[in-house]
């Protein structure tokens, strides 16, 4: 309810966001307490909200570690392996910290989001060492020989998996634009914090274990071996009835498929934050003081909702600097909101309120849920580019594109450009009578010109120091007006030298017409863009393939192209590039797994567990509500490296087993029983390090929420059905015994 002054400020690129709110903030307390009355409120600040959003993933990256070490002590009932691996986290995360220091990244959401859902691999190379050497050690092989002979039993499987999950990054570096930008960081920080645990699971842990596990191993549990020998009679059971199983997983796959017809699309996940926009437009002629009571009243009805904190206000264009969804034009009203930290009710819901609020008031108010998050990148609502050369018709067509566009469901909020037009007049000469009255178009363009010009500044005057513009203005400045211009009258000199005048009204035709307040080009073609925005619960993608089928039965004039732009088309775009990344991730994966394997067979029935992997991660998302986005996709990416360990793990013990000189079918069997308590450590660490972004906690969790539903619905998926498609797989592509000469040579 006070007057006052709002400061902007911008920092320099170099300079860090919340070092520099913090300073400002600081400042603004120092001086509050220096001059009484004075009073400085913070109406945005965009460090407030880096600092919340990094203190959420921050808490998610230390309660998935404690999450993970959980699950080790679980199913190994010994506290002495549970910390030779829980001190491989903190390592593996101070040797990637540093790597991305000397690699110039800066702790933001997506590293420190790449740090929370590597924070559960970092433990797997760990385990599956760990394991191995305790599971020696229970067979009763000495402390020193279990250490080494069980790091190098595993040493080329995970070496292989670490390269597998590592390489799927690699491709970003062939993608353009936003995601590019985006997801460099995450790709780097879990490609650093995995080679990481690599070097620390091949050196530290056997060397640790040496020590810790000299005394008497402890016995294995007698819940998990009744479950190891249950997974064995289910997986000979599998063995014998291929058929089943592996139409039961194509029928799953199926369904997954035919969500992705009817699921929705987003650019990015919309985040709460902090702070909203709102802007305020009165009628047309309303006067100052309307206008500043108009404003009083919508701030008293904001502060009426429990969640805002404070509301600040700025009329006038000026307002636009501050930024913001929800930017007022020129002569309107900029609101500023800050929210209350904690809140129960989400920057949507505010909105909405807003809007229930103000909507009996004589103003147009628009509302932009939040100015602070990275949604805000990708734009919102529907936009149609038309392109043409005829004003007229480009405005015409746009009339009738508005008109489809209200027809589709879930629109609102229409507006077609045409609405900033003016009314212009316009002097279509006939050429045949200009001639017959011996003029050109040029001299009738420049008669008519120069009579309508009114004034014209010729000079300038030097006095006392002061320089003054001489205008010289026409006779007839006055005379003409829209009505009378056709009699306006040009002397035309005959070719005897006899001169008559012409009256402009006989030789053109004179008619107004409305012109786009500008004229906006595209690859030298005009073009108008018709935008509407999208009622609350509706997806933009899901109303864009809508819009698309309405526009398939439009025909526009000849030379005119009607196209979807906007958030779509950048989704369109975005989603394209990571399904080039996750197929050339494939082609990478199976690459190293053939040097891995020396063999093309293997590799290849690994690879039918990331269809697994998909198809989990597609029906959790599609369970959850949540829509494919851009970063669910690049949780499809990780899955893609995750996924195929496990089954790395287990075809090289197979192998291992069949070159000892074991049968086949008893080589899976043994594979399964020995490897299935690693194989669900590893899933579980990943899985519960991952749960509580999934679960959406905290500040910007939104942000990576989608890739971590996509992960944990995949690797949960394709660790159960690995565990029987894979062996079934095996069975049946390898018909040939393994020979010894292979691997050596």
């Amino acid at each position: 309810g006070n007057d006052g002054i709002i400061l902007i400020f911008q920092k320099q690129n170099t300079a860090s966001t919340t070092g520099v709110t913090g300073k400002i903030s600081a400042l603004g307390a120092e001086l509050s307490a220096q001059n009484e009355g004075l009073h400085i409120r913070m109406l945005m600040d965009q460090g407030d909200y880096i600092n919340l959003s990094v203190y959420s993933v921050i808490q998610n990256l230390l309660i998935g570690g404690a999450l993970a070490i959980l699950v080790l002590f679980f199913f190994l009932l010994d506290a002495r392996p549970t910390l030779v691996i829980a001190l491989s986290i903190p390592l593996s995360l101070m040797v990637a910290v540093t790597l991305m220091y000397f690699t110039n990244i800066s702790l933001n959401i997506i590293s420190l989001s790449g740090l929370a859902l590597g924070v559960g691999m970092l433990v797997d190379n760990s385990i599956v060492v760990m394991e191995n050497i305790y599971r020696l050690r229970g067979e009763g092989i000495a402390v020193h020989r279990a250490a080494v002979g069980g790091a190098r039993q595993v040493g080329g499987a995970i070496f292989a998996s670490t390269l597998t999950t590592i390489c799927v990054f690699l491709p970003i570096v062939f993608t353009q634009g936003l995601s590019r930008q985006l997801f460099t960081d995450m790709g780097l920080t879990i490609a650093f914090s995995l080679l990481a645990s690599l070097a620390v699971a091949l050196t530290l842990v056997p060397t640790m274990a040496s020590t810790v596990l000299a005394g008497k191993p402890v016995k294995p549990q007698k819940w998990f071996a009744a479950l190891t020998r249950a997974y064995r009679r289910l997986l000979k059971w599998s063995l014998k009835h291929k058929a089943p199983v592996m139409i039961a997983v194509l029928l799953l796959f199926a369904l997954s498929v035919y969500g992705i017809t009817v699921m929705g699309t987003a650019f990015l996940p919309e985040m709460d934050s902090s702070q909203m926009s709102a802007a305020l437009t009165m009628p047309e002629g309303s006067d100052w003081e309307e206008t500043e009571a108009m404003n009083d009243l919508v701030m008293a009805r904001i502060l009426e909702i429990e969640a805002v904190e404070s509301v600040g206000a700025i009329v006038g264009s000026s307002g636009q600097a501050m930024g913001g969804g929800g930017r007022a034009a020129g002569g309107s009203t900029s609101f500023y909101i800050m929210l209350q930290e904690k809140r129960s009710l989400t920057n949507r819901e505010v909105e909405r309120l807003i809007h229930e609020k103000t909507e009996d008031l004589d103003a147009e108010i628009s509302v932009s849920a939040s100015d602070m998050d990275l949604s805000a990148l990708g734009g919102s609502g529907i936009e149609v580019l038309i392109r043409g050369d005829d004003l007229d018709l480009l405005a015409a067509t746009a009339e009738e594109v508005a008109a489809l566009i209200g027809e589709t469901e879930g629109t609102r909020d229409i507006l077609t450009g045409n609405e900033e037009s003016s009314t212009e007049t316009r002097i279509a000469i006939n050429r045949d009578a200009a001639m017959r009255e011996g003029l050109t178009v040029a001299q009738i363009y420049q008669e008519v010109a120069g009579r309508l010009a009114g004034k014209l500044e010729s000079t300038a005057l030097q006095a006392a120091g002061d320089e003054y513009p001489v205008i010289v203005i026409g006779a007839h400045r006055d005379s003409h007006t829209r009505d009378n211009l056709g009699e306006l009258a040009l002397t035309v000199t005959g070719p005897e030298g006899t001169e008559k005048e012409v009256l402009l009204g006989d030789i053109a035709e004179i008619t107004e017409a409305l012109t786009p307040g500008a004229i906006a080009r595209e690859n030298q073609s005009r073009r108008v863009t018709v935008r509407a925005s999208l009622d609350e619960g509706y997806n933009i993608g899901l109303v864009s393939r809508e819009l698309e089928r309405e526009l398939a039965g439009y025909t526009p004039p000849a030379g005119f192209t009607v196209e979807i732009a906007g958030e779509n088309e950048m989704i369109t775009s975005a989603l394209r590039d990571i399904v080039l990344m996750i197929v050339l991730a494939v082609i990478f994966i199976y690459l190293i797994m053939v040097a891995q394997f020396q063999s093309l067979l293997s590799p290849f029935i690994i690879l039918f567990t990331l269809p697994l992997a998909f198809t989990g991660g597609l029906l959790l998302l599609w369970v959850s509500g949540l829509d494919l986005s851009v970063t669910a996709m690049l949780g499809f990416l990780v899955l893609a490296g995750i996924v195929v360990n496990n089954g790395i793990v287990y075809v090289d013990y197979v192998n291992q087993l069949r070159l000892g000189g074991m049968d086949k079918k008893e080589a899976l069997l043994e594979a399964g029983s020995a490897r299935l308590r690693p194989i669900i450590m590893t899933a579980l660490t990943t899985i519960l390090a991952m749960s509580t972004i999934a679960l959406g906690i905290g500040s910007g969790a939104e942000m990576t929420q989608p890739m971590a539903v996509v992960t944990i619905g995949g690797l949960t998926y394709a660790t159960l059905l690995t565990l029987l498609v894979v062996p079934l797989m095996y069975d049946f592509l390898h018909r040939r015994p393994l020979r010894r000469i292979e691997i050596e040579e």
